[in-house]
């Protein structure tokens, strides 16, 4: 009996020492985790596709795919913008046209009125050159309305001369801050504009009729030339000094709007 007791626990024994040394020794871990049968082909690394190729997990697709539509979508929120600005570009420009010729309509109007209220006789009384006066008169409305004609002809060399004889044959003339007002307009229009000489006469008309209906008009005209030439610094000054001066009227509105560009 002993005995084969004994051949029993030899026998496990040398059965666990077999296994042990097919597998070796056992941690913990094997022991909660049993080990995969050594038949079993191993396991692909995450993301490794058969055949050695990586995959792209499926995640990685979605977060790509929503990153695209992201930027879609602001691309087209920009295009919108874009075309909104376009939009509002194109309505300045044909506001600020739109301003320029009601601009040059009173301006002719009031050229116009002046034309009909001229005064008749400028002689002083007493002198008995009352005749002579008044023919000095209808000479100096007769000369500034061929001028006028040829300018509103669009003949602005011949306009511009008839302007410059007008002022040297009328040197008190009573169309004098108008003349000087065109010849700034003609030199300002030509092919190639004379700033300069545009700015003089403009000028001219602030500073000797500083009381004549032109003179805001004239003012504006240099802000835009002033601006034209690069010198923003003027012009921002002589643009102040319409809105101060001529509040509420359309130089001092349209000064306005030349101010907030130049900003």
């Amino acid at each position: 009996m002993k005995r084969l007791m004994t051949g029993l626990l030899l026998g496990g024994l040398a059965g666990t020492v077999a296994a042990q040394s097919s597998t070796g020794p056992l941690t913990v871990e094997d022991r909660v985790y049993p080990r995969p049968q050594s038949s079993a082909a191993p396991a692909r690394p995450q993301g490794q596709a058969q055949g050695g190729t990586p995959a792209v997990p499926q995640e990685g697709v979605m977060v790509l795919m929503q990153q695209m539509q992201q930027y879609e979508e602001e691309l087209q929120r920009l295009q919108g913008m874009i075309e909104e600005l376009r939009h509002e570009l194109d309505s300045s420009r044909e506001a600020e046209r739109a301003r320029y010729v009601d601009l040059d309509t009173r301006i002719n109007a009031l050229a116009e009125a002046s034309l009909d209220k001229a005064p008749q006789d400028d002689a002083p009384a007493g002198d008995g050159s009352g005749n002579a006066a008044a023919s000095n008169a209808e000479n100096d409305r007769a000369a500034y309305s061929a001028a006028r004609e040829k300018l509103l002809a669009r003949d602005f060399p011949a306009a511009g001369n008839a302007f410059e004889q007008y002022l040297k044959d009328f040197p008190q003339g009573q169309f004098r801050p108008f003349a000087h007002f065109w010849l700034g307009e003609i030199y300002r229009s030509q092919p190639s504009p004379d700033r300069n000489k545009a700015m003089e006469q403009f000028q001219t008309v602030v500073d000797d009729y500083p009381d004549h209906s032109q003179v805001p008009a004239a003012l504006y005209k240099l802000a835009t030339l002033q601006a034209e030439s690069g010198d923003t610094t003027r012009a921002r000054v002589t643009l102040n000094r319409i809105i101060k001066q001529y509040e509420g009227t359309s130089e001092a509105r349209l000064a306005q709007g030349m101010l907030d560009q130049l900003k």
